[in-house]
């Protein structure tokens, strides 16, 4: 913004605003690839513990 001359503290004030959103919107990345993994890492154990021998019926008498 050339031409224009800011006070320290109007400086200040917008960067800490621009410094406040880069936070926000990384963090909100993280937390989106974080929740991405741990969806898939409870996928994967549901799939873990399907399968195996089936067990035989409750009302079967030997």
């Amino acid at each position: 913004m050339p031409g224009k001359t800011k006070t320290p503290q109007a400086i200040y004030a917008l960067e800490k605003k621009r410094s406040e959103r880069d936070r926000r919107a990384n963090h909100a990345a993280l937390m989106k690839d974080a929740k991405a993994a741990f969806d898939q890492m409870i996928e994967d154990g549901k799939a873990a513990r399907k399968g195996g021998r089936p067990k035989g019926s409750k009302t079967r008498k030997d």
